[in-house]
């Protein structure tokens, strides 16, 4: 997932000087880790620099050309002064290399959350791909392992995803379980995300990890030969319509739960009182059902993923056909 071989921290840089240097003196850093700066921000700090002038300075660099200096921190205030017309800046002008500057840049945007997840998964790839091991890129950002290993997880999300997820539109969460899946499950699995198909984020990650288990199984659903006999299909239908049966038997008992819960408290105890156990033994046993009802709605949820992640593939032919008095 990342690199392994220890890297060794970048050299503290040398101590940095305050100027004033003309705006345009001052270019972008491409390498700069947050890409993403909407509009509206720019114009409203823009307009605050404008009014208040510049609170805090932004950091820069010097470049091997006289005179010239590139960014390190501060490239929103740097647009906003371009926006709103202010030809000098307040900067910090530090000696530093390439590596320290990127830690720099990724450590102010990460500690003020401004950067998408995908901005920081690839920050934190970059620093990996260096030779930085795990343990120590969570150490330099205040992060735990594990988070720093699911962060650039998320690289292996198609593209289709990952604008998804830097938007804020495709929960960080459920993003993890989608990177793992093959680039045709994540289009599936975008597909009905877009369409709104999943009542919940829970049951958005149970479809990826269904998904994931059907790709891991390689013909966990198929049917094989053997189960294209005219037995195993009977006894395939027989097990349906005995769950079916007993699940359908369930709303008998939902009826009576909906009655109790329209008596009153009162009513209850005065009735309950006196009967076997007390109203304690009747709570009991109703407090059985709620948890047995939540078990098995649990494994309804993941047998409803696991039935949408994957395809039955049949041979028409070796089909065969199903009585009709088997299917009521």
């Amino acid at each position: 997932m990342v690199a392994t071989a220890t890297a060794e921290k970048p050299a503290k840089a040398a101590k940095p000087v305050l100027r004033v240097i003309p705006a345009a003196k001052i270019e972008a850093d491409p390498d700069q880790p947050r890409k993403q700066f909407t509009e509206e921000e720019l114009a409203e700090l823009a307009a605050s620099m404008k009014k208040l002038g510049q609170l805090q300075p932004v950091a820069v660099r010097k470049l091997p050309k006289a005179g010239t200096y590139r960014l390190v921190v501060g490239e929103r205030r740097w647009r906003a002064a371009q926006q709103g017309g202010i030809e000098e800046l307040a900067a910090m002008v530090w000696e530093m290399d390439d590596e320290t500057a990127f830690i720099a840049q990724v450590a102010e945007n990460v500690n003020r959350q401004d950067m998408t997840p995908m901005e920081e998964a690839a920050a934190y790839a970059r620093l990996a791909q260096a030779g930085w091991e795990t343990e120590a890129i969570a150490e330099l950002f205040g992060k735990s392992v594990p988070y720093i290993g699911w962060r650039i997880d998320l690289l292996g999300l198609i593209d289709d995803a990952k604008q998804l997820v830097a938007k804020g539109q495709l929960q960080v969460g459920v993003a993890w379980y989608v990177c793992r899946l093959s680039a045709d499950q994540q289009r599936r699995f975008l597909v009905k995300w877009a369409r709104g198909e999943f009542r919940s984020v829970r049951d958005a990650e149970e479809f990826a990890k269904a998904c994931k288990a059907a790709e891991e199984q390689a013909g966990f659903f198929q049917i094989d030969e053997a189960e294209h006999t005219e037995e195993a299909q009977a006894e395939v239908v027989a097990k349906r319509k005995k769950v079916v049966s007993k699940i359908d038997r369930l709303a008998a008992a939902g009826e009576i739960l909906a009655e109790l819960a329209a008596m009153d408290e009162k009513d209850l105890a005065k009735v309950l009182a006196g009967a076997d156990g007390g109203v304690a033994a009747y709570r009991q046993r109703v407090d059985h059902l709620r948890t047995a009802a939540g078990k098995v709605s649990a494994r309804l949820r993941k047998a409803q993923a696991l039935a949408a992640a994957v395809t039955v593939e049949l041979d028409p032919d070796a089909v065969v056909a199903v009585p009709a008095e088997w299917s009521t």
